[in-house]
């Protein structure tokens, strides 16, 4: 067959070597051209994908720039954080209103250092610089406002409410509507004491917010009558005049609180906390007392006790230390000597004789039992008996003539024991006892003051002392007898005798 083949193509003068090498060629020359168009089309295909990538991140970040960016940006003083609602309320200075902002996880809270802070690092009362979305009320950025300045630890601050003007130190500065905080409460200018330590902050010179860091509260001083006219000083505090009941302004904190009369003094420490009152007893810092019970005789004689005249019908309460007393009656001898007064309650018996007799006076001390006893006989009741010691002498003038003029009738003294009758007197409600003269003194009956004479009083029946005291004069005492007689009863006695 091949040779048929071949025969044909002689026959027809055709090669087939060339022909096939030709064909061999276009083909492998097609296949170089496709391969250079895919390759074409899938770099167009590329750049075309790479361009439209390009413009769409583009758009995006223009997006979120615009986003994160404010609109507004104002200078506010914080008033309040609500990280729970998570808002902020503000007052804007210069619009002179509040506002409340929101703030994200996105706001920028920066110091006045540029460092990032979180917003528990938010003080009430700051100054700040605050840009946001007006939209949203975003708040995108908050830094510490760099106009505003701010004074830490003020303590020598100076208003005058008149003139709205603050003195620190030696500056001026005024101010309008501050923005006055107190442990997280809003109060105002008025409520501010000297003692408060503040942080103070402001514009220029305008204060626009005041944060007290260290308030004031009040003590009372109680129980302070050892220390009456004297001082007391609470901890740096200026020194002050002790007064009943007296109440002092002070800074908050711990102190010595120290209080002195010149002849004692004595030092606590105390706590003042902010806004509140305490209660401080000078009672334990003073001297101690003791009490007295004085016996004395006879009735009607006078008690000195350091140079005063004291009441003994009750017991007396004395400081305890020595004390110097006096005793003294016109007639009898008067007795000088001192007393040592401890804790202990105490008895003092004193009985002075007369001017004429030989006795010495008789003085004798007992210190009393906690039941109240002193330790001398008594009888089944409990009552101690002295009527062996009070047994004295005396005058007795029955039908002395009461209404007649001073003169010499006038014995110069009558003196009564202290009897039944003295003790149970009867009043005759109907009538007076007049005292007419010495005029100008004081009027005892019994120990028990009736007045200034002249002057007058119910009538009392029975014997009686009558002594009249007067300043710069001598005490004088008489004893005497009113009479039921149905009458108003006259007295008038001789002048008192002046000092020597």
């Amino acid at each position: 067959m091949m040779d048929n083949l071949k025969n044909k193509n002689r026959k027809f003068g055709i090669k087939v070597g060339p022909i096939m090498s030709l064909l061999i060629g276009l083909s492998f020359f097609t296949f170089i051209l496709f391969v250079a168009f895919m390759e074409t089309g899938k770099n167009k295909k590329s750049s075309a994908r790479q361009n439209f990538g390009s413009q769409s991140s583009g758009a995006e970040e223009d997006d979120l720039a615009n986003y994160n960016k404010p609109d507004k940006n104002i200078t506010a003083i914080v008033l309040e954080t609500d990280k729970t609602n998570k808002t902020i309320r503000l007052y804007n200075i210069n619009g002179k209103e509040e506002i409340v902002l929101n703030f994200t996880g996105a706001s920028n809270f920066l110091d006045k250092y540029g460092q990032a802070i979180s917003v528990d690092q938010v003080e009430a009362g700051l100054i700040a610089d605050i840009g946001y979305q007006s939209i949203k009320n975003k708040i995108i950025e908050f830094k510490p406002s760099s106009k505003a300045w701010e004074y830490v630890g003020v303590n020598n601050m100076t208003i005058n409410m008149t003139d709205k003007t603050i003195k620190i130190a030696k500056s001026n500065y005024v101010y309008d509507t501050p923005v006055v905080i107190d442990n997280d409460k809003f109060i105002t200018m008025e409520e501010l004491a000297i003692q408060d330590e503040l942080t103070v902050r402001g514009i220029d010179k305008t204060i626009w917010s005041i944060v007290v860091t260290k308030g004031h509260g009040t003590v009372r001083l109680t129980d302070c009558d050892a220390f009456l006219g004297g001082s007391v000083s609470i901890g740096y505090e200026s020194v002050q005049e002790i007064t009943e009941n007296m109440t002092v302004i002070v800074r908050e904190g711990n102190y010595n609180l120290t209080a002195e009369n010149g002849e004692f003094s004595g030092t606590k420490n105390i706590t003042v906390y902010r806004n509140r009152e305490t209660v401080v007893s000078l009672g334990d810092l003073g001297p101690k007392y003791g009490q007295v019970t004085f016996d004395i005789a006879p009735f009607g004689a006078d008690l000195f006790i350091d140079g005063k005249l004291t009441s003994y019908a009750n017991p007396v309460k004395l400081i305890c230390g020595e004390h110097s007393i006096e005793v003294s009656l016109g007639g009898y001898a008067t007795y000088r000597g001192s007393l040592k007064v401890d804790s202990a309650g105490k008895e003092v018996q004193i009985i002075l004789p007369e001017l004429h007799s030989n006795e010495n006076v008789s003085v004798v001390e007992n210190e009393e039992n906690p039941d109240g006893n002193t330790g001398e006989n008594s009888d089944e009741n409990g009552n101690t008996d002295k009527s062996s010691d009070k047994d004295s002498d005396y005058i007795e003038y029955n039908n002395w003539d009461l209404e007649q003029e001073p003169g010499e009738g006038y014995p110069e003294e009558i003196y009564v024991p202290a009897d039944e009758e003295s003790m149970n007197p009867v009043v005759d409600e109907e009538h007076l006892i007049y005292i007419q003269n010495p005029k100008g003194a004081s009027v005892y009956l019994n120990g028990e003051y009736k007045g200034i004479s002249p002057g007058s009083f119910k009538k009392v029946l029975g014997r009686h002392v009558l002594t009249f005291i007067k300043q710069g004069y001598q005490t004088k005492s008489y004893t005497i007898d009113i009479y039921d007689d149905g009458l108003d009863t006259y007295i008038s006695l001789p002048d008192l005798v002046p000092d020597k």
